[in-house]
């Protein structure tokens, strides 16, 4: 009876390894590089990523056919912010991302698995989930890092870049030359970098209020949002432009300065615990022969 049910049980995980495995593979999708990427490759763009390494591109390929027939909205709609906001300078797409994250699953996984089964651990089967599950979010936190990095180095030059456009226009210029003088003086500069997009969408045809709404997609800042909210409103009430970019930068700076002095005033209460432990420890130290002396009977 007992080698019918190992037979019965061996059936069972057999039919459920290989039934996803069927459903994954029953119909072929053939693994084509993205369109922004063919495109690079008719324009003779050279790229140097991982999905370009002759050890890791079959590999790799296999997790953009998978990525292919997984719905995931929720995780897709976050990767493709998160490469927005990060500049994403290699040039993925969400497909491509996605294959990376999958692949780092099931390497991560799959190591996992082979050194428990050779330690003979019996927590290979639930060790092994655990580990891909952290290796599918590696990647994204990663992202996501340098997403955050990135849009508080926009933050912070914000304030100066307003300052100077304002200034530019006032000199005569109009807000688009104005921002090519920017973008010619610091072309790596990332907030630079995200005005050189909106100048591309207005050279194809794109109004002026949908290219900045796009850069304040890309960037979730709650005071670049504030900004083009209020440029967009000055072009279509006839204000002049410069007087609101030199008060979005006065407001921000005076936010700052906000900022600065709530947490300066909070910094009294945050160090008062280290304080006091120090505090505590160094009476304990000074005191403490007189305490031995006194547990030991001898303190006189």
């Amino acid at each position: 009876m007992s080698i019918l049910l190992q037979i019965l049980v061996s059936l069972i995980a057999f039919v459920g390894v290989a039934l996803p495995i069927y459903a994954l593979f029953r119909y072929p999708v053939p693994a084509e590089p993205p369109v922004h990427r063919q495109f690079a490759a008719a324009l003779g763009a050279d790229r140097t990523t991982i999905f370009e390494n002759p050890l890791l591109a079959p590999i790799l390929n296999i997790g953009i056919s998978l990525t292919q027939r997984l719905n995931m909205p929720a995780t897709r709609k976050q990767i493709h912010q998160q490469l927005s906001a990060s500049g994403n300078p290699a040039g993925y797409s969400v497909q491509e991302y996605l294959a990376i994250c999958l692949v780092s699953a099931a390497t991560l996984g799959a190591a996992s698995t082979l050194l428990m089964i050779v330690t003979g651990s019996a927590l290979a089967l639930l060790i092994g989930p655990i580990v891909a599950a952290l290796g599918f979010t590696i990647p994204i936190i990663a992202l996501k890092d340098a997403g955050n990095r990135r849009c508080a180095k926009v933050a912070k030059q914000l304030p100066y870049t307003l300052d100077l456009v304002s200034l530019t226009m006032s000199a005569g210029s109009s807000f688009t030359e104005a921002i090519q003088t920017l973008i010619r003086d610091e072309p790596d500069d990332d907030l630079n970098q995200e005005l050189a997009i909106v100048l591309s969408e207005m050279n194809f045809g794109t109004p002026r209020a949908n290219a900045m709404s796009n850069m304040a997609d890309r960037l979730p800042l709650e005071s670049l949002r504030s900004i083009v909210g209020a440029v967009n409103q000055a072009e279509s009430l006839g204000t002049p432009l410069s007087t609101i970019l030199k008060l979005q930068s006065d407001m921000l700076r005076m936010q700052r300065g906000v900022l600065a002095e709530k947490l300066s005033a909070s910094a009294s209460l945050r160090i008062l615990l280290p304080s006091v432990l120090i505090l505590v420890s160094v009476v304990i130290i000074v005191f403490s022969p007189l305490i031995i002396r006194g547990m030991q009977g001898s303190l006189f």
